[in-house]
């Protein structure tokens, strides 16, 4: 017990002692009287009734307690009352009392019934002898006088208000004690007006109320037990609801328990009511799902958003909050989903909500959902230390968050997460890489995998099918491919225009590919536009625009992912009066991607055979698409360009930066400039070692962005004088006017700095790295050329030892020595 705690008890003790005082000069000869009550009020202890709202318990002997205050002497009273406590502290309990709280009820109770008993004798007076009004205020002390002591205590050692303590527990017993001073003044009446004996007939009647009470209770038991098992039932759907998010987003079901534990005590800790607790709780469950509108390949993207996939993730709050909206919750779970991503200071989504303008609940949510966000492994980047997740937070207070709520979660944070490792359960995840044996076909039928089937087993002259073949036919056919798609890549380059390009891809796909028709198209706006159509079947489609999103070629431009077999005649600019493919007839389909990784178009090959199209198709189409995507983004850009005199570019048409032309023109114009000055400059070539692993493991798309990253962290760093350039597929130049080899490391030391933090940027692990060659004028040699040749050679040995002494010595040490050389 706390210090407070044990001087209420010894307060509420020398009470007693002062109240049995007060009683000095009251007697009443009435024993019979009071051992018959007695005798009634140990029989009845064993009868308690159970409290609305509260755990405790009542039992129905208060009424003779009662009635000792209105026919016995205080003293007797008293002891009634303090024999009533040891019964109950004795019979049916579940818990055994010890002597301190048996101490404490013994003496609270005798306290409160001397109180009441004086209470009684006053308001008799006051009352003009009306013995009901006197009783009930008489109960009503009796009442303040036995429950404030409890709640004191039970506030005291929960550490909860006393007040709100008392309110949330006693208010209840009131019409009882009111009940029992009603049952008291009848039977003393009944006594006085048909002898004493017979107000023992209160004994019946307070057995009848409690049997009418347990039978009561046990109905209303039964409507509590229903409603709880609807609100688990409640519950669970909620949790399936959940699920339901995570068979898209493999990391939903561990993150929403984690927030689910996070924001409970967060919203008990400030103080939120019942209600609110509740939407809360549940807005943690499904506050994400909304996701069930995003494209799965979004959401678990392993990479950063692009803004058009960024647009289709922020729907997700107002589409969840549409959905549960239907749901009709007693308490406000949608403005707390619908608002999980606003920021206080009015930069979030979707409605721009500021400060107390976003839902409390949303406030607690959004600081959670991010902290444990940043804490859990995602597809695009692994889990920060929880140190770490929760200082990005505290850095976000006042400008994303609530600081009143980043201030309560910093101060709690490692208990909570202790917490929610203790309450979490591991629950296997939701499987969806199931394989069902059952099932042959579905009603349209197959559109890859039988496609492929089918074409083994066509037997006609003019099917598809390739025969089977053995071991050393499939590698000479394999050889084959390779070498016809190896010159079709090199014939690319060759082409000025994008009909001139399509027609040359035609020709050569058609000893590759079973189809009797290729188109593309080109995106432009909301539509696909046909550049060219060729084939045996090329008249089939017109040159009319197909809406992103319809059709074969607009639903392939808005998904950007392929399509096999699909059917040719859903094409809106196809023309059925061609009659060259039917509903059965067969298209393949894939997307076109500019350098910067957008939709630049769509390629689609048809065949008037059924299922003609199999995966070794799709592989041929994705292999030349890199390429043919690059020539047919250059011919567009020729062909739309105005007419001028020819001129040499002077810029990298990837990186803006500088070419090889325009970087001799800049040494040869500074060698100017030192020899009048006699000042010295560095010419500085590096290449970005294993740079062939971006594209082979992330893509070619992916590779040339990084190359554009690189160039223009490259031109940051360097000052305004300085010259940066590409002269080669991942080969730059530097030019650094007035540096010497002394001062060269520092600036070798940012280029490899900055090539890690772009690749970091990209979570690109490839072990990217540069290799550095340096010359210096005036020592290396005294022209433009000769310098950058001189760098080139340096670079080619720093090459050559990082490759034969890869892990035992520091890159940067070597190139600095290499450049110093």
């Amino acid at each position: 017990m706390t210090f407070r705690v044990k001087a209420l008890v010894c307060a509420v003790v020398a009470g007693a002692i002062a109240s049995l005082y007060s009683t000095d000069g009251y007697f009443s000869s009435q024993w019979i009287h009071f051992f018959v009550y007695l005798v009634a009020i140990l029989l009845s202890s064993g009868m308690k009734v159970a409290m609305p709202r509260s755990d405790g318990t009542m039992s129905v002997n208060f009424p003779f307690i009662l009635l000792g205050i209105l026919q016995l002497s205080p003293l007797q009273a008293t002891l009634l009352a303090a024999s009533s406590v040891l019964a109950q502290c004795r019979i049916r309990v579940i818990k055994p009392f010890s002597l301190i709280q048996i101490l404490f009820n013994v003496a609270n109770v005798t306290t409160a019934t001397v109180l009441a008993w004086h209470t009684y004798v006053a308001s008799l007076t006051l009352l003009n002898r009306e013995v009901a009004p006197a009783l009930a205020v008489a109960a009503t002390v009796y009442f303040l006088a036995n429950t404030i002591p409890l709640a004191l205590i039970l506030g005291w050692e929960s550490g909860a208000s006393p007040a709100r303590k008392w309110l949330q527990e006693f208010p209840w017993y009131l019409p009882f004690y009111f009940v029992g001073a009603v049952l008291a003044a009848s039977a003393d009446w009944v006594g006085i007006h048909f002898g004493w004996l017979t107000s023992l007939l209160l004994i019946p009647m307070v057995y009848t109320v409690y049997r009418a009470y347990m039978a009561q209770m046990a109905r209303v038991r039964d409507r509590e037990r229903h409603i709880a098992e609807t609100e688990a039932l409640h519950l669970r759907t909620i949790e399936g609801l959940a699920m339901a998010v995570e068979a898209k987003d493999k990391n939903t079901h561990r993150h929403l328990m984690r927030v689910r534990v996070y924001v409970s005590e967060l919203g008990k800790l400030m103080g939120l009511d019942q209600p609110l607790m509740r939407a809360l709780v549940t807005a943690s469950f499904l506050h994400d799902i909304g996701k069930l509108a995003v494209p799965e390949y979004i959401i678990n993207k392993p990479g950063k958003l692009t803004p058009e996939e960024f647009e289709k993730m922020k729907i997700h709050p107002v589409v969840g909050a549409d959905i549960l909206e239907r749901v009709h919750f007693p308490y406000p779970v949608v403005p707390i989903v619908r608002s999980h991503h606003e920021a206080w200071d009015g930069s979030g989504y979707p409605g721009g909500l500021k400060g107390e303008e976003i839902p409390i609940g949303a406030r607690i949510l959004t600081a959670v959902d991010c902290f444990d966000a940043l804490a859990s492994d995602r597809p695009y980047r692994k889990a920060l230390p929880i140190g770490q997740a929760m200082a990005f937070v505290r850095s976000k207070a006042g400008i994303q968050f609530d600081p009143v709520v980043v201030k309560l979660l910093e101060e709690r944070y490692l208990g909570l997460e202790e917490m929610a490792r203790q309450q979490i359960e591991e629950v296997e995840p939701l499987k969806t890489d199931l394989f069902i044996e059952r099932g042959v076909a579905p009603g349209a039928g197959f559109a890859q995998e039988q496609g492929a089937e089918g074409a083994e087993k066509a037997s006609d002259a003019g099917a598809c099918a390739q025969p089977r073949l053995g071991l050393l036919g499939r590698i000479a056919a394999a050889a084959q491919e390779a070498k016809s798609l190896l010159e079709l890549e090199q014939a690319m380059g060759t082409s000025l225009s994008p009909a001139e390009l399509s027609a040359m891809v035609c020709a050569r796909l058609q000893p590759l590919l079973p189809f009797e028709c290729l188109v593309v198209y080109r995106k432009q706006d909301d539509a696909v536009i046909p550049l060219y159509s060729g084939g045996r079947s090329a008249s089939a489609f017109s040159a009319q625009p197909i809406p992103a999103g319809e059709g074969l070629s607009g639903w392939v431009a808005q998904s950007a992912r392929p399509i096999v077999n699909g059917n040719p005649t859903v094409e809106p600019n196809y023309l059925s009066g061609s009659g060259s493919f039917a509903g059965s007839s067969s298209a393949l389909s894939i997307p076109l991607f500019n350098l910067s990784g957008a939709i630049l178009g769509v390629l689609t090959v048809c065949s008037s055979k059924q299922a003609a199209f199999a995966k070794d198709d799709l592989r041929v189409l994705q292999a030349i698409e890199p390429r043919f995507s690059l020539a047919l983004e250059n011919t567009l850009r020729y062909q739309f360009a105005p007419m001028a005199p020819f001129q040499e570019p002077k810029t990298d048409a990837l990186t803006q930066l500088s070419n090889l032309g325009r970087f001799l023109e800049r040494t040869d114009a500074e060698l100017e400039s030192a020899r009048a000055k006699a000042q010295s400059f560095a010419v500085i070539a590096c290449d970005l070692r294993s740079f062939r692993k971006v594209n082979d493991g992330y893509g070619y798309a992916a590779g040339n962005q990084l190359l554009r990253s690189i160039a223009r962290g490259f031109r940051d760093c360097c000052g305004p004088d300085d010259t940066v350039a590409r002269i080669g597929g991942d080969e730059f130049a530097f030019l650094f006017p007035a540096m010497d080899a002394s001062s060269a490391d520092a600036q070798l030391e940012i280029l490899h700095l900055v090539v890690e933090r772009m690749c970091a940027g990209q979570q690109i692990e490839t072990g990217l790295s540069l290799s550095v060659g340096s010359a210096f004028y005036p020592q290396d040699g005294d022209g433009a050329e000769e310098l950058l040749a001189k760098a080139e050679r340096r670079l080619e040995i720093d090459r050559r030892n990082s490759m034969e002494q890869r892990g035992h010595r520091e890159p940067r040490r070597l190139l600095a020595g290499v450049s110093a050389r």
